[in-house]
């Protein structure tokens, strides 16, 4: 069955990865060029443009459900700037190298469909003079960061959001405001008082909402496509009250919370490969901005000499943005060899961080989770947790979960970039998820961690000494933990995106695990059935697992198996993996869960929204976000799609979901949906 398994995903990535270079082979970035305005006046189906989006990138865009690329309806909701950027520092940079200017320009100019109408619809969503201000003195502050707070407990009171467990199967939707050129519903609002806070980070666009019913209060634009989740600063002598935010060329943006208007934006970066994906985090007076980068979608060109991406924290100071240290996962990279077909290579690269820091004020120290390498040598901080001093960058300990993890694109089909001397391997299980700080019952203070491998593990703070550890999940690059997890104070709440089944343990798969916090046991799980894509099936249950499946430790740090060889697969064999693929039932849980008094709320990445009771595992409500929504607030078109990253906040009595998640073939949405309690 392993080997059944191993030559299905091979096959997999192999369409995958063909398919995608012979799209992105043609769109090479030439920012010199702009589009011919006479083309713009054309009739849509007859523009040029189109005629290049079918020569190019149709193979993929076409057949997202098996290439992972987003669909021609999602990416033709794009503004300018994002198409652009795709084109100049995105995935698209480094592999589309060719397309004749003229065609890139035409290409430009046809796929953004909405530009001109894009901002249209806020001058009529603006709010009353009477409630347009944002009321920042003695607001609440209901949620701050990604995490809720900065220990990223993902936990929020019934006092706090107006919402106890007891409303849970009572929830109907309120209303729902559509966000336009806006596929990817990827960063997690901040709620202060009674203005919620939300990007639309493909748009480009930061809005301050009425949680109440959606209004506009007021809205800032970035020049750049924005990434991160949101964090909030309260106010000082120093500086006024500011939303921060990462944007997807390393730029942090600090805005007037009251305003909207632009305090500073400060380059983070330490490369032009860095990217800002977890949220930049606020602790005295200092913002701690990770960096991710983009260099590993690159390396699959035989002739790009990878690779020199890393990973780092940044302290900029939060009035005025100047950098204050740079926390670094390794030494620079250096030239270091030559690969197979004469192109120099460079390491180490990688350990970037995805993730969102947690804070440990008590302690003084900032903990990361980073990816694996990305080059020839491996380092000790790939597949790692690591704490910094918070005062000068410094790192205090690093725990290393896997070892010997090099991945990048070149992966998938061991091409050049992916040939390196010695031992390695390529799992791709880096930690994605962000970890938490908890204080169990007894007292004790743990770091917590979850990884793509499926394993969770619990850390002592002072010395990152591995306390415990479980492997809940198959693991994958793709699966295991994504973004997040959650901690009532007794449990653990870990959604797994693993593949389907069959598995040996029958823990493994989609699904979601409640542990222990003393021990790491499982007490109940939770795996999805195909009634989350439309069949006609019970509401699957929560069940305990037998007690030889409760608890499978690990130790640190894990070397994977080598790579399995397998014979090539014959034609039709490829077909009907593909035929499979594509009639796949997404069922993966990859968002970070939250829990609102005691009840966990989650989704799948086909959309459907899920709360449980946290003790039992009890589903409380079930809700498929991925429809459409004529009737939305701003009367824009509005549509759901796949729940992922962190899409959920609470407070003032509602449940505000995020629906949509344009990436890797994952249905597309541009919706913000407020639930509440219905009135009897």
């Amino acid at each position: 069955m392993l080997l059944i398994r191993d030559r299905q995903k091979l096959a997999r990535i192999l369409v995958a990865v063909s398919c995608l270079a012979l799209s992105l082979a043609a769109c090479a970035p030439r920012p010199e060029t702009s589009a011919d305005s006479q083309s713009a006046a054309v009739r849509d189906d007859a523009h040029p443009g189109r005629a290049v989006y079918e020569q190019w990138c149709a193979a993929c865009h076409e057949d997202g459900a098996r290439s992972g690329a987003p669909s021609l309806e999602a990416i033709r909701t794009l503004n300018r700037a994002s198409v652009r950027y795709t084109l100049e520092l995105g995935y698209m940079q480094q592999q589309a190298r060719n397309v004749p200017p003229e065609e890139l320009a035409e290409l430009i100019a046809w796929l953004p469909r909405d530009e001109q109408r894009s901002d249209d619809w806020i001058e009529a969503a603006r709010c009353p003079i009477k409630t347009r201000r944002v009321r920042l003195d003695g607001a609440a502050l209901t949620s701050v960061t990604f995490g809720v707070e900065n220990t990223n407990n993902r936990r929020q009171s019934a006092a706090e959001t107006g919402l106890a467990r007891a409303d849970m199967p009572n929830l109907e939707l309120a209303w729902a405001i559509a966000f336009p050129q806006t596929p990817t519903m990827r960063s997690q609002p901040v709620l202060i008082g009674d203005t919620i806070f939300i990007a639309a980070t493909d748009a480009g666009r930061l809005y301050a909402l009425d949680a109440g019913s959606g209004c506009v209060k007021w809205v800032y634009a970035s020049e750049m496509t924005l990434r991160s989740s949101l964090s909030f600063a309260a106010a000082s002598d120093a500086h006024p009250a500011s939303i921060l935010m990462g944007d997807a060329a390393g730029f942090v943006h600090a805005v007037d919370a009251a305003t909207g208007a632009k305090l500073w934006v400060s380059d983070a970066k330490l490369t032009r490969y860095n990217r800002i994906t977890g949220t930049p985090v606020v602790s005295g007076g200092r913002v701690f901005a990770p960096l991710s980068a983009i260099e590993v979608n690159y390396a699959g060109e035989d002739d790009y000499e990878c690779c020199k991406g890393q990973g780092a924290i940044v302290a900029l100071d939060l009035a005025t943005g100047a950098r204050l240290w740079t926390g670094t996962t390794m030494e620079p990279a250096q030239p270091v060899r030559f690969g197979r077909t004469g192109t120099q290579q460079w390491g180490p690269s990688g350990a970037i961080i995805w993730s969102t820091p947690t804070i440990d004020e008590k302690r003084g120290l900032l903990y990361a989770g980073t990816g694996e390498n990305t080059s020839w040598p491996a380092t000790d901080t790939s597949d790692a947790i690591i704490a910094y001093d918070m005062k000068t960058g410094d790192r205090r300990w690093v725990f290393q979960a896997t070892k010997a993890d090099i991945w990048n694109y070149a992966c998938s089909r061991r091409a050049a970039n992916c040939d390196w001397p010695g031992e390695y391997h390529s799992p791709d299980h880096d930690f994605g998820a962000t970890a938490m700080l908890i204080e169990r019952p007894d007292g004790r203070e743990l770091v917590i961690a979850g990884q793509k491998s499926g394993v969770i593990w619990a850390l002592e703070p002072d010395t990152g000494t591995l306390v415990w550890s479980n492997k809940v999940g198959y693991g994958s690059a793709g699966g295991g933990v994504h973004w997040g997890l959650a901690f009532d104070g007794a449990r653990i709440f870990a959604p797994l995106n693993d593949p389907t089944g069959p598995h040996d343990n029958p823990n493994f798969g989609p699904g979601m695990h409640a542990l222990n916090a003393m021990t790491g046991e499982i007490e109940w799980s939770y795996q999805p059935n195909a009634r989350d894509c439309g069949q006609d099936l019970p509401v699957a249950a929560a069940t305990r697992p037998a007690p030889e499946w409760r608890l499978l430790p690990v130790s640190a740090p894990v070397l994977p198996p080598a790579p399995v060889t397998v014979a090539p697969l014959d034609p039709a064999e490829i077909r009907a993996l593909r035929e499979q693929y594509r009639n796949r039932c997404p069922l993966g849980m990859s968002p970070a869960p939250l829990l609102v008094d005691g009840a966990v709320v989650t989704g799948t990445t086909q959309g459907m929204l899920r709360i449980f009771d946290g003790e039992s595992g009890e589903v409380l409500f079930e809700y498929q976000t991925n429809r459409e929504y004529p009737d939305t607030v701003n009367g824009l078109p509005g549509h759901g799609g796949s729940l992922d990253s962190a899409p959920y906040i609470a407070g003032l009595g509602t449940l505000f979901v995020q629906s949509g998640y344009a990436r890797f073939g994952q249905p597309p949405g541009n919706v913000l949906l407020a639930f509440r309690p219905r009135k009897d």
